[in-house]
């Protein structure tokens, strides 16, 4: 019998993966940040003893882009400070642990879709924290942990791009986007699915790539989210990024290749089109009641 310990359980991918656990029956405990900080070692080893996972799920992240360029050690904090104490934590205990990584570890060069073995060059500093994370990870836990790389995630909790436009196309507010970086839009309950699948029938441990199927710009992308609310997509406008001031770079390109997953024969990686179609509603209600519309 599976026992989890979700960290994490409250953000974009952390509450979805709650869902599942709850769904599917599983045992587990999904402790606040207030009740327990990752990054305190000593408490989180005091936690894990006393429950005695078999799996920790680490959903927890900084994941500020912009914001690491200028406090990169509070994001190393979380990224990798806390990863590798989940780490040995997780190896003194004999747990198995799922990390969540980014295709912010690439630096989007490429023209062909990342696999896991790509060559590794981040642009900025969150790229860089989440890498170390990985590497944090692995080195202490080689045969008992799994990477799981996703992009452009997106959900009903928290912060994400897709939240955000579809509150513009919901006020019939006009929108600049990006149109010359690529990638897919993952949405987080197609992740929380695959995430939990593991758990009953866990392949070979290591790197594995998960983002829906196909690919699109973020102006794609905001334009589908406009259709998909019912207002013109005319009002998304497309802009070039050198027209942005950011203060990380992002790739151009990140695409990730799902090859390695679907051998697995766990769950199938649906189109990111039927996948936003699919919980689009449900982030439309959560906007129109928070906005009272």
């Amino acid at each position: 019998m599976n026992r989890i310990l979700l960290l994490g359980g409250s953000g974009i991918l952390g509450s979805e993966v709650l869902r599942q656990l709850m769904l599917m029956g599983i045992e587990y405990v999904a402790p606040q940040s207030t009740e327990l900080d990752v990054r305190d070692r000593d408490s989180l080893q005091t936690f894990a003893r006393d429950f005695k996972p078999d799996w920790i799920i680490n959903c927890t992240a900084w994941t500020n882009v912009d914001g690491a360029e200028k406090m990169f050690e509070a994001a190393l904090g979380l990224n990798e400070g806390a990863v590798q104490n989940i780490a040995k934590v997780a190896k003194e205990i004999g747990s198995y642990v799922i990390h969540i990584s980014t295709d912010y570890v690439f630096d989007g060069n490429s023209s062909n879709p990342y696999d896991e073995n790509a060559q590794v060059n981040p642009l900025n500093n969150y790229g860089k924290s989440k890498l170390l994370g990985e590497r944090a990870l692995l080195e202490v836990l080689p045969t008992m942990a799994y990477v799981i790389r996703t992009s452009w995630l997106y959900g009903i909790s928290g912060k994400n791009f897709v939240k955000s436009i579809a509150t513009k196309a919901i006020r019939s507010e006009s929108a600049q986007v990006i149109d010359d970086q690529i990638g897919s839009p993952t949405s987080a309950r197609d992740l929380a699915i695959a995430i939990t699948s593991i758990l009953d029938n866990p392949p070979a441990v290591g790197i594995y790539n998960f983002s829906n199927k196909g690919r699109c710009s973020w102006y794609e992308l905001a334009r589908a989210i406009y259709e998909g609310v019912g207002v013109n997509p005319e009002l998304v406008q497309a802009i070039r990024s050198p027209t942005v001031i950011l203060k990380a770079k992002r790739p151009k390109y990140s695409l990730l290749s799902k090859k390695k997953w679907e051998s697995t024969g766990l769950t199938e990686i649906p189109e990111w089109q039927s996948s936003l179609k699919s919980l689009l509603p449900e982030i439309l209600t959560i906007i129109r009641a928070s906005e009272k519309l």
